[in-house]
C-alpha cells in the first residue's frame, strides 16, 4: 500500500516523539482511554477558579520564568494542577532544583512538578555554534539560554549538572518530582479534564508538541493554550522559538479552539523595574509591601542590580504577560487574528515567525520583487506572496495592554499575603 508524503512525515514525527518517553504503563492507559466526543467547554471550574497546567523553563534565581510562577502561584482565580518543565533558558534538571525549592519557600508543596523534554525536537547546541560561525549573529538578543557558552561568568553546565542554589533559595527541595513524563500528565489531565484546562507555555514548547504528537485528540479538549514567543519588529527570531523551531511549527498549526500569543514586540512594553503611576518603581513597591520570600528575590536580584548600576534595565516582562491573560485577559486591549508559521529551512533565518492578516488573500498587491534576505528562507521566491502555508494556524495575536491595569495586577499579586495551603 503507498503511503503518501504527509502520511509518512506524520508517522516519523509520532515515532519520534514515542522515542524519548518513557513507556506508558497499563495502568495509565486506562485512566487515558478515549475521551467523549461531547464537549461542554467550562474554562473556569466551580468556585470561579481557572484550571491551568503550567508549562516552564524555569530558569532561576529571579526573572520572567519565576515571576511568572509566583503570578501564579499567588492568583486567586487559578488552580494549578501541575508545573511541567522543558528545557529552554537553562537546562531541565537545574530547573526542576528552583521550582521545588521554590514550591517549599511559598509554602505550596500540593502543586505537583513533572520533568520533560530535556533537548529540542531536533535542534543542537553544535547546530547553533555552526549557525553562528556561518550567518553571525543574527538575532539582535544574544540569549541563548541552555545553549549558553558562557553562564554566570562560567562554562555552561551540561543537561546532568545541577549547581547549588543561592539565597534566599539556600538549598536543594525535599520536595521531589513526579515521576510521570510531563507530556504524558498534560495528555492525561486534559482527558480527565475536556474542555477545562488553559495550557501556559511561556518556555520552548517541546512538551506540547509531544504530547499533541501522541494525543493529537487533546487539541480540541484544550479551551485556550497561551503562548510567548514571535515577533514582528524588536526581533522575529526569539529564544522560545528558536530553541525548538520544529515544535514551535508543530503547535502552532494545531488548531487549537483559541491559541493566543504574547510577542517579544508587547513584551518590550513593560520591564520590571518600570515605575507606576505613582512614580515609584515597581520593584521598590514590591520589597516594601512584599513578605519573604518574595521580598528577598526582588531585593537581592532586582533592587540591589539597580542600585549598583542606575543606567541598568531589568528584563522585559514577557511571561508576566502570559500569565495576565491567563488570570485577566481584559487586560489586553487589543487583538488580531492573524496566520502564522515558523521557518524550520536551514540558513540564516532559522525560527524565525511569519505573519499573515487573516484577510491577506483581500489585501493588496503585494510588490513582485523579492529582498535578497526573503530569498534566503524561500525557495521559490513567490511562496512569500502567495499567502500563508495550508497548514498554518490562526492565532489570537495579543497587540497592546493597558499597561496601568497589568502593572498594577503584578504588584498585587507580589504584595498580597501568600497564598499557602
Amino acid at each position: 500500500m503507498s503511503t503518501t508524503r504527509r502520511e509518512f512525515i506524520k508517522t516519523v514525527g509520532a515515532a519520534v516523539a514515542i522515542s524519548q518517553m518513557p513507556p506508558e504503563s497499563a495502568a495509565a492507559r486506562e485512566r487515558t482511554s478515549e475521551p467523549s466526543s461531547e464537549l461542554t467547554p467550562a474554562p473556569v471550574a466551580p468556585g470561579g477558579k481557572k484550571k491551568v497546567i503550567y508549562d516552564q523553563d524555569n530558569s532561576g534565581p529571579f526573572g520572567t520564568d519565576i515571576l511568572g510562577t509566583l503570578m501564579m502561584l499567588q492568583a486567586d482565580s487559578v488552580d494549578l494542577l501541575g508545573i511541567t518543565l522543558v528545557t529552554g533558558d537553562a537546562w531541565m534538571k537545574q530547573e526542576m532544583a528552583y521550582t521545588l525549592r521554590l514550591l517549599e519557600m511559598m509554602g505550596r508543596t500540593e502543586v505537583p512538578v513533572y520533568g520533560g523534554a530535556e533537548f529540542p525536537m531536533l535542534n543542537t547546541k553544535e547546530e547553533w555554534q555552526l549557525r553562528q560561525q556561518l550567518y553571525g549573529g543574527h538575532r539582535l538578543d544574544p540569549w541563548m539560554g541552555a545553549f549558553n557558552l558562557m553562564n554566570g561568568g562560567r562554562a555552561n553546565g551540561g543537561p546532568d549538572e545541577i549547581t547549588p542554589l543561592p539565597p534566599p533559595y539556600d538549598r536543594f527541595a525535599e520536595l521531589k518530582a513526579r515521576e510521570e513524563h510531563a507530556a504524558r500528565f498534560i495528555i492525561r489531565t486534559v482527558r480527565e479534564n475536556p474542555g477545562e484546562v488553559t495550557i501556559y507555555a511561556g518556555g520552548p514548547l517541546t512538551n506540547i508538541a509531544l504530547a499533541i504528537a501522541l494525543a493529537p485528540d487533546i487539541v480540541p479538549l484544550v479551551p485556550e493554550i497561551v503562548i510567548m514567543g514571535t515577533g514582528f519588529h524588536t526581533f522575529t527570531n526569539t529564544f522560545n522559538i528558536f530553541f525548538d523551531p520544529e515544535s514551535a511549527r508543530k503547535v502552532l498549526r494545531g488548531g487549537w479552539p483559541k491559541c493566543s500569543v504574547v510577542t517579544v514586540d508587547l513584551a518590550e512594553e513593560i520591564h520590571e523595574d518600570d515605575e507606576l503611576p505613582s512614580g515609584r518603581r515597581m520593584i521598590d513597591e514590591i520589597v516594601a509591601r512584599a513578605t519573604s520570600p518574595i521580598s528577598d528575590l526582588f531585593q537581592k536580584y532586582a533592587v540591589e542590580p539597580v542600585r549598583q548600576n542606575p543606567k541598568a534595565r531589568l528584563f522585559r516582562m514577557a511571561d508576566e504577560m502570559i500569565a495576565a491573560q491567563v488570570i485577566d485577559p481584559s487586560l489586553f486591549t487589543k487583538s488580531e487574528p492573524m496566520y502564522v508559521d515558523i521557518c524550520t529551512t536551514p540558513g540564516p533565518r532559522y525560527g524565525d515567525a511569519m505573519f499573515w492578516p487573516k484577510n491577506w488573500d483581500r489585501a493588496p498587491a503585494a510588490p513582485k520583487t523579492v529582498s535578497a534576505s526573503d530569498r534566503r528562507v524561500f525557495v521559490d521566491p513567490r511562496q512569500y506572496y502567495m499567502g500563508p502555508p495550508p497548514s498554518a494556524g490562526v492565532v489570537n495575536v495579543l497587540r497592546e495592554i493597558d499597561h496601568d491595569r497589568f502593572k498594577k495586577l503584578f504588584v498585587d499579586l507580589m504584595t498580597k499575603p501568600i497564598r499557602r495551603t
